[in-house]
This record gives C-alpha cells, sequence and structure tokens, in this order.
C-alpha cells in the first residue's frame, strides 16, 4: 500500500484523535506529519535510520500509523504484510517486543469506530466524569466487540483491564 492509499485509509476516522478514557490513539493527517511519526521508531532526528535485522530491532517493514497520547507508544503496521497487521510495544524499553493490536489495518480502523461510536470523547479523560462509560455489562459488550473486530483478544483485555482500573482509582 503506498502512502497516500495509506493515508486516505486512516483518513476514515472523523477525529485526528480517537480518546477512550485516559487512553487515546493519534492519527497523522498529512504525509509530513506520517513522517514525523516515524521519528525516534525508524528514523534518529539526525535522519539516519535505527532499523536493524536482529530480534528485537525495529525493522525497516515497520510504519507507524499511530502514536498512543498517553504514553507516546507507537502502532504501527507491518508493510510486508498484505494485510497489514497493526502492532504496538512499548517505547523506551531498550528493544521492541511488539503485541498484535489488530489482524488488519481495516480492523483496526474498525476498532477506533466503534471507541468513536460508544464513548465519543473529545479530549482524554484524566478522572471519570458524568460521560464516563462506567456500566460493567455495557463494558464487556464493548471489550467482545473490539476482540471480534481487530481478532486481537490479549491487547483489548489488557485495553479493557486498564480502563477499569482507571474507573476504580476515583
Amino acid at each position: 500500500m503506498k502512502t497516500a492509499q495509506l493515508l486516505n485509509a486512516l483518513q476514515q476516522i472523523p477525529h485526528k484523535t480517537t480518546y477512550f478514557g485516559p487512553q487515546g490513539f493519534a492519527l497523522p493527517n498529512s504525509d509530513d506529519e506520517l513522517k514525523q511519526f516515524q521519528q525516534g521508531f525508524s528514523i534518529h532526528p539526525d535522519g539516519t535510520s535505527l532499523t536493524g535485522v536482529n530480534a528485537g530491532d525495529w525493522q525497516k517493514n515497520w510504519l507507524v500509523i499511530a502514536i498512543d497520547t498517553e504514553l507516546g507508544d507507537p502502532y504501527f503496521v507491518d508493510t510486508s504484510l498484505e494485510q497489514l497487521p497493526v502492532f504496538t510495544a512499548m517505547h523506551g524499553e531498550g528493544m521492541w517486543q511488539i503485541d498484535a493490536v489488530a489482524s488488519s489495518l481495516n480492523s483496526f480502523l474498525a476498532c477506533l469506530k466503534l471507541l468513536i461510536k460508544h464513548g465519543g470523547q473529545t479530549t482524554a479523560q484524566f478522572v471519570p466524569d458524568e460521560t464516563s462509560i462506567t456500566n460493567p455489562t455495557i463494558l464487556t459488550q464493548l471489550q467482545s466487540e473490539l476482540i471480534q473486530a481487530s481478532g486481537c483478544k490479549d491487547f483489548w483485555s489488557l485495553f479493557f483491564d486498564c480502563y477499569f482500573d482507571w474507573l476504580e482509582e476515583d
């Protein structure tokens, strides 16, 4: 998939940033912004490559398509695979240990649309309020929908564990 096609696919999401509770996914709006998203991952700020071929290295076929708004962790596609599966990894750990987020770019976008539909947030929430979804039945149903849409149980289970912890902190 070419950069223009990728950006076009990402623009299916009506908001540049999708929030759910304190967590968020920031997407690029332009080719320049997509290039900026690569800094610190595949490209050093001085322009040199940060990619490698060893286990734990950032791979040259990984392209960052979103950034976690809370922690700065990357969400990236593997461009060597036709379905463009989406992964994440913790930033600043010394080596990249990836976790699957969605089985394809399209399933990732479907997940963001579900979060927008159910959450409707325009900013991150640091403290739950009257707009926060707190009903365990609704949250469990949404979690199931996200797991089904993404094809990736572990990531979305952890995502909701963090959300439930956030609700309980207040």
